[in-house]
């Protein structure tokens, strides 16, 4: 039995925390959240999710009780982590930001969670120009460096859950999974391995919002119906296809047309080794499933 793992969203209120958490993890539709969005979280929103053999816990934490959780009584919160995402909207002032990890750092060595990896998230990028990103990211770098505190292990990622970001924030994600397991539990057996190849060449063949038939798209692919249908059926699982008539037609997901844009600049400037290992991090993020 693989060793369950615990990881924790925290940071200031309302900047995206629970919204990445539904995107990444639940497999959420971003632009229906971005349309509706979510009421402020309150106290501890806990979720678990099976990887084959092994148990994620979530720790979404509300940013209002930030307060609480840097207490004496509420930082056992954070006991036994395996990860802690800070995650920061790219508006919040370049000094607290360092005031909250400053204080993750502190937290992390009251409870001794010397093997726990700690990284930060500068949410919403899409806001601002790269060049103002990449010199808050350097300036945060800088402070950690010159300080000697946080340690290798600290990183510093910018996202966002929109179209032109989404997969390189879907990519970030998957990495911190594969830090936390060995890669015996994330490894990706062949067969597994050709028919997530399978699925992401028939996303970047087809078109968003456009109705396909089954069986002609059996014939397209070469495939009898019944495979097919056992290709769409893994892909709906994942958020990427969606069908009304029972799987008699179906089309590509906004989700996948996301994961699309990233994919073709992703094969369009790697070589096969990243692309295998692109489809191996693919892989992580989309077979977590979450325990109803």
């Amino acid at each position: 039995m693989y060793q369950n793992k615990k990881l924790v969203l925290v940071g200031p209120p309302g900047v995206g925390k629970t919204t990445i958490k539904k995107i990444f993890f639940d497999k959420k539709s971003p632009t229906q959240l971005l349309e509706m969005p979510l009421e402020p979280s309150r106290g501890i929103n806990s979720d678990a999710y099976s990887y084959l053999n092994s148990q994620l816990g979530i720790f979404d934490l509300a940013g209002q009780e930030n307060k609480s959780w840097f207490s004496k009584k509420g930082s056992e919160i954070f006991e036994r982590s395996n990860a802690i995402i800070c995650i920061f909207d790219i508006s919040n002032s370049l000094e607290s930001i360092i005031e909250f990890l400053i204080k993750i750092h502190k937290l992390k060595e009251e409870l001794d969670l010397s093997k726990c990896y700690i990284s930060a998230f500068l949410h919403k990028t899409d806001k601002v120009n790269p060049s103002y990103v990449n010199q808050k990211i350097r300036r945060i770098k800088e402070f950690f460096t010159t300080q000697h505190i946080l340690g290798d292990e600290f990183q510093i990622f910018s996202t966002s859950i929109m179209k032109n970001y989404f997969y390189d924030t879907f990519y970030t994600i998957s990495e911190i999974l594969n830090k936390l397991y060995d890669d015996s539990i994330l490894s990706v057996d062949p067969n597994e391995f050709n028919n997530m190849k399978t699925d992401i060449s028939f996303i970047l063949k087809n078109d968003a919002l456009k109705q396909y038939s089954t069986k002609s798209s059996a014939k397209e692919n070469n495939m009898n119906s019944e495979l097919m249908l056992v290709h769409l059926k893994r892909l709906e699982k994942f958020g990427l296809v969606k069908s009304t008539d029972k799987f008699e037609s179906f089309q590509l997901t906004e989700r996948a047309m996301y994961f699309k844009i990233g994919w073709e600049q992703e094969r369009n400037n790697s070589n096969n080794d990243d692309l295998s290992r692109n489809i191996e991090m693919f892989h992580v993020l989309l077979i977590l499933n979450y325990n109803n």
